[in-house]
C-alpha cells in the first residue's frame, strides 16, 4: 500500500532579525523626524521672539523725543555710559506693579555718573503728566502716544519693557514684564552701572612699536 503524497512545502518564514531590523529602522526614521519637527519648531520661537521682543546684543536706533518739561531727549543715545529705558502705558497694571522698584533704581542709579534712566509713556502728554504726578515719578518722562513706530525700533509690543543700553547702542540688558523682587532690581543695576569693559592690551607688544621692531 503506497503512502499518500507529501503536502505542499509551507514557504520558510523570514527570518527574525530581519523583522528586529525593520522596526528597529523604522523607530530610528520616527526619532529623526520628530527631532526636526522640535528643531523646526525652536527655530520659529527664536525668530518670534527677535521680532516681538527686545534681546540681549540688539542695536537699538537714535530716536529723537521730547520730555514732558520740554527738554530735548534722544532714546537709543546715551548721554553718558549708560541709558536705561523703562517702556509702559497709564492703564498697565503690570506697568504700575512695577513702579516701586523703578523708583527704587532711579534713587539707586542717581549715585552713578553717566547713567540716565528716561520713561517712555504711550500715551498722551497730559495723561502722562498726570501719571507722573500721582506716582511721584522723578526720572524724565517722554509721551510718544500712539507712536507704532518706536514701538516697533525698540521691541516694545509687550508692557512694560525695560532696557539698559550702552554708548555703542547696544542692549546689555532687557526685561519684558513685571519688574518685582530683588533679583531683577539688583540685574538692572548691575547692568546699568557696570564700567565698559577696558580695551584689550596688544599681545605682541612690537605689533604697535615700529620703531622697536626696526631696531631688531
Amino acid at each position: 500500500m503506497s503512502s499518500p503524497p507529501d503536502s505542499a512545502a509551507e514557504p520558510n518564514p523570514r527570518p527574525p532579525y530581519l523583522l528586529w531590523a525593520a522596526l528597529a529602522l523604522a523607530s530610528a526614521l520616527v526619532v529623526a523626524l520628530g527631532w526636526q519637527v522640535m528643531q523646526l519648531r525652536e527655530g520659529q520661537r527664536w525668530l518670534v521672539e527677535r521680532v516681538d521682543r527686545p534681546y540681549v546684543g540688539m542695536f537699538v536706533p537714535k530716536v529723537a523725543a521730547t520730555a514732558l518739561d520740554g527738554r530735548a531727549l534722544s532714546l537709543g543715545q546715551p548721554q553718558g555710559r549708560r541709558q536705561v529705558l523703562f517702556f509702559f502705558n497709564t492703564t498697565c497694571p503690570h506697568c504700575r506693579a512695577s513702579l516701586p522698584q523703578l523708583k527704587l533704581a532711579a534713587r539707586e542709579l542717581r549715585r552713578h555718573d553717566g547713567v540716565e534712566l528716561i520713561g517712555v509713556a504711550f500715551a498722551r502728554p497730559e495723561q502722562a503728566a498726570a501719571y507722573a504726578r500721582e506716582h511721584a515719578l522723578e526720572f524724565p518722562l517722554a509721551a510718544v502716544d500712539d507712536d507704532r513706530r518706536t514701538l516697533a525700533l525698540f521691541r516694545a509690543r509687550r508692557l512694560p519693557s525695560l532696557l539698559v543700553i550702552d554708548g555703542d547702542g547696544r542692549v546689555r540688558y532687557q526685561r519684558v514684564g513685571e519688574l518685582n523682587g530683588k533679583t531683577p532690581l539688583h540685574e538692572l543695576l548691575r547692568a546699568a552701572a557696570e564700567a565698559p569693559a577696558p580695551a584689550r592690551p596688544d599681545s605682541n607688544p612690537t605689533a604697535s612699536n615700529p620703531t622697536a621692531m626696526a631696531s631688531r
